[in-house]
């Protein structure tokens, strides 16, 4: 029941990184993990490197073009679907996935079901700020939303904050366009005054685009089609950042004698705002721990992903989950 499930199949650079990134997560914190996809894959990986892990062997392979449904339906023995059946099985405690997310969301919610009162399960994302970082929910599960569907995610959003900052008071913000109370549409408008009630002493009102990357707040409640946005444009535009400084000290030989100087400490600045760091974060309102990792995802990333769904599971994340939908 301890060891954390991973979808060895999922993600632009499975299983191979994958695989190590379960070993790195087992030399690394001691977490041990089952590995489910193609047996033979896996083996040869674990040869190589001379590892030995649980294997569960899944046939199917779901692609990021397959459609969620399709992929849930006609690809039963996938390692995304045989992944849910195990946690539903309590053979493990989390799932780890970073392969098509649209299909991890639909497996999870046909196979493990919502915890008990939740309306909508909800996407969430870890996006580094100067002082931290913020959850965003929705990161894209749900491209319309009602006002009371942004309570809910709040409700959710600040559990989870809370465990992964230890902090006890969420300084929860609503994405609009302006910070004006009578901002927005009508399903913004009429959220703000459903937040101001239920959080009375944690909601801080509207927050705009400029406020994501500033540590004014610790969670942001938007529907997904503007948090997936947002998120996008985030992760785009650092990497065009990135590029630019590094551009500019490959100039001349004088630009790259600065690099020498001060190259220490931009890489120590920016590893703030890599995503690498957290790996991945959960689907929220799903009655099991299952975290996304980012597509991309290299062992590095999967380590942390690991890290942190065992973390969430060892702190109760469902538990608490279950107690702030309750109340």
């Amino acid at each position: 029941m301890n060891k954390v499930i991973v979808d060895a199949m999922g993600g632009d650079y499975a299983p191979l990184e994958v695989v190590l990134g379960a070993s790195l997560a087992r030399k690394e914190f001691g977490i041990d993990s089952i590995l489910v996809g193609r047996r033979e894959e896996i083996r040869k990986i674990l040869d190589e490197v001379g590892e030995d892990f649980e294997i569960v062997d899944a046939r199917d392979v779901v692609t990021m073009e397959d459609k969620p449904i399709y992929a849930f339906r006609r690809k039963k023995d996938s390692s995304i679907n045989v992944s849910m059946n195990l946690l539903k099985e309590k053979k493990g405690c989390v799932v780890v996935s970073a392969g098509n997310t649209g299909a991890v969301l639909t497996s999870s919610y046909f196979i493990l079901g919502k915890i008990e009162g939740v309306v909508r399960p909800t996407q969430s994302a870890i996006i580094p700020t100067l002082s931290g970082f913020l959850v965003l929910v929705d990161a894209g599960a749900n491209v319309d939303a009602k006002s009371d569907n942004l309570v809910e995610w709040a409700k959710m959003g600040k559990v989870f904050s809370k465990i992964v900052s230890g902090k006890e008071r969420i300084k929860i913000g609503l994405l609009n366009i302006g910070e004006e109370e009578e901002k927005g549409n009508e399903i913004t408008k009429e959220a703000y005054r459903l937040l101001k009630d239920a959080f009375p002493s944690e909601f801080e009102g509207n927050m705009e685009g400029k406020d994501f990357l500033t540590g004014k707040f610790d969670l942001c409640v938007t529907d997904g089609f503007t948090g997936n946005i947002a998120l996008k444009s985030l992760e785009g535009e650092a990497s065009l950042f990135l590029n630019i400084i590094r551009g500019i000290f490959k100039k001349n030989i004088i630009t790259n004698l600065s690099w020498l100087l001060v190259g220490k400490e931009f890489k120590r600045e920016f590893s703030k705002f890599d995503y690498e760091v957290y790996g991945g974060s959960p689907i929220l309102g799903i009655d099991g721990v299952v975290i996304v990792a980012h597509g991309r995802s290299k062992r590095r990333a999967i380590k942390n992903a690991i890290k942190m769904g065992k973390e969430l599971s060892d702190k109760g994340l469902i538990e608490k989950l279950r107690n702030e939908i309750s109340h």
